[in-house]
């Protein structure tokens, strides 16, 4: 950061020459002006504050140690660099006292003085990287505590302390919540809406709501622990509660210049006192569990004030001709099966939010569809990156790519298996409910059960109790998804006596546990 010094001696020549005698710009400093006096350099000063002051002592007026002296009085983080013609130890220990960076004598050492201005320079990088850290720090507690608040995760008592020492307005007759997601443009690829940019946003938009704030209100903002932005009206007594809105909406829509996807607002409810903050934000951030964007019309700002508001309904489920999805999936017909998953989420797409669960469970059956031609399925890829979906596009574009993969994977898998391998699948078909080892079917097969598991390696890409708990984990997947079963019972019916052992192989292989499966697909 450039820093500012003014130099000020009796003499015009001396002050003027200081300008020249260094190269200042190396140094990251700005010649603010010189005075020939101390009387003329604090009127300078006052006006416009400089960060290092180099001035002679013997001056008419205010000689330099009582103009450092009024300096220090106001307050200011100035330095000083005292120069004199005179050796005298008075002086020396009085700019000691008032905290001076070097005492120099005229005529000036050009060695010395550099030496000096170069400590100043790293003192003061020192400095700015200290207040860089307790910036961070403090923000760093503030989020925890704010974050620990609304999430209904810290005493009162403890709050109250807290709030004291970050200055967070308590005694307000009302607050109003908001919390704000930004939801990048699918279309043009994850990575072009880094985190840095959703950052950048957010930045961008605290700022804006700054300037926005209305009468009779403090807001506060902070990220949670999802990444939100959350935004909170303290409302002062007879504050216009709808403004806090009509504020936010302003300050978004000057965020979203140049923004490459959309600005969610979910709305906690009007009103509320101190004690319902933590139920307001449970009632904006459920909104975001339970719509997705639509993405329509290219719209750069979503506002969800009601949650029950939207076009379609709760209940509403997507029709689609299974059997001839089915068909494209056996052709292989990649590019048709690719208009198929667009055409099938078409409807849906009416209004700004749709309900989540309907597409959702919708997306996992043409994945999973697509999932049961191959031979050992990730389903990882399936329902790890779900629950991180906030759009309409986003989905298709997940449940394209996942169908898509599956596809390209049948098509490098062998039509034929040797008779030893495609013997050991039989068995898993088969018995797969069953204890399986190598050992016990190599037996039947004639072979050593290593030389038999090599072959099924080479062959299949897997090993075979991979393959296994793969296949066990998709029958799971089904029966999770479409019965009510107990998750021990399932277990049990797919070859798992050790229920822990199921949940770690679950989650393994589908990415997610059982119950978050259960809680993706409704039926």
């Amino acid at each position: 950061m450039t820093k500012k010094v003014l130099f000020v001696d009796d003499e015009p020549f001396i002050a003027q020459g200081l300008s020249s005698i260094l190269d200042w710009n190396r140094y990251g400093i700005e010649i603010a002006g010189t005075a020939n006096d101390g009387s003329s350099a604090l009127d300078i000063i006052r006006d416009n504050p400089v960060d290092l002051l180099v001035t002679d002592i013997m001056m008419p007026r205010m000689d330099g140690l009582e103009l450092i002296r009024k300096v220090k009085e106001s307050g200011s983080r100035t330095k000083f660099v005292v120069l004199s013609g005179y050796e005298e130890f008075n002086y020396v220990k009085t700019g000691i006292r008032l905290g001076i960076e070097n005492y120099i004598l005229k005529p000036i050492n050009l060695e010395e003085l550099e030496s000096t201005i170069r400590h100043i320079r790293g003192d003061w990088d020192r400095e700015e990287m200290e207040q860089v850290q307790l910036q961070e720090d403090w923000e760093i507690l503030r989020n925890n505590v704010l974050q620990r608040w609304v999430g209904g995760e810290i005493e009162s008592q403890e709050f109250k302390q807290r709030a004291q020492l970050l200055g967070l307005p308590l005694n307000c007759e009302a607050y109003r919540l908001f919390a704000v997601r930004m939801v990048p443009d699918e279309s043009q690829g994850d990575d072009d809406f880094c985190a840095n940019k959703a950052t950048l946003k957010y930045r961008e938009l605290a700022e804006a709501l700054e300037r926005f704030k209305p009468k009779e209100a403090e807001v506060i903002s902070f990220l949670d622990s999802d990444g939100d932005l959350v935004v909170l009206y303290a409302l002062r007594a007879q504050a216009d509660d709808s403004a806090a809105e009509r504020q936010l909406r302003a300050a978004a829509r000057d965020a979203a210049n140049g923004l490459e996807g959309v600005i969610w607002i979910a709305d906690g409810g009007s009103g509320g006192d101190f004690g319902g903050v933590q139920s307001s934000y449970g009632k904006a951030k459920a909104v975001f569990r339970r719509y997705l964007v639509s993405g329509e019309g290219g719209s750069k700002l979503t506002v969800c004030v009601e949650p029950a508001a939207v076009v379609i309904g709760e209940s509403a489920s997507i029709e689609w001709d299974e059997e001839s999805y089915a068909k494209l999936l056996i052709q292989g017909r990649n590019e048709e099966v690719g208009r198929f998953v667009e055409k099938v989420f078409a409807s849906s797409s009416r209004g700004d939010l749709i309900p989540r669960q309907a597409c959702v469970n919708t997306a996992l059956r043409l994945m999973l569809a697509a999932k049961e031609q191959e031979e050992s399925p990730d389903y990882s890829e399936v329902f790890a990156s779900l629950g991180r979906v906030n759009s309409l596009p986003g989905l298709v574009r997940h449940v394209a790519g996942v169908v898509q993969r599956s596809l390209e994977k049948q098509e490098n898998v062998r039509e034929e298996y040797t008779p030893h391998v495609a013997f050991l699948i039989e068995q898993v078909h088969r018995h797969y409910h069953e204890e399986l080892s190598l050992k016990t079917l190599s037996q039947k097969a004639g072979l050593h059960p290593n030389y038999l598991g090599q072959l099924f390696q080479q062959e299949v890409g897997n090993s075979f109790s991979d393959y296994v708990n793969q296949y066990r984990i998709e029958k799971a997947t089904r029966l999770l998804m479409h019965t009510d079963r107990k998750t021990t019972e399932i277990a049990l019916s797919v070859g798992y006596l050790d229920t822990s052992y199921f949940y770690r192989q679950f989650k393994k292989y589908a990415g997610v546990s059982p119950t978050e499966l259960r809680q993706m697909y409704m039926k």
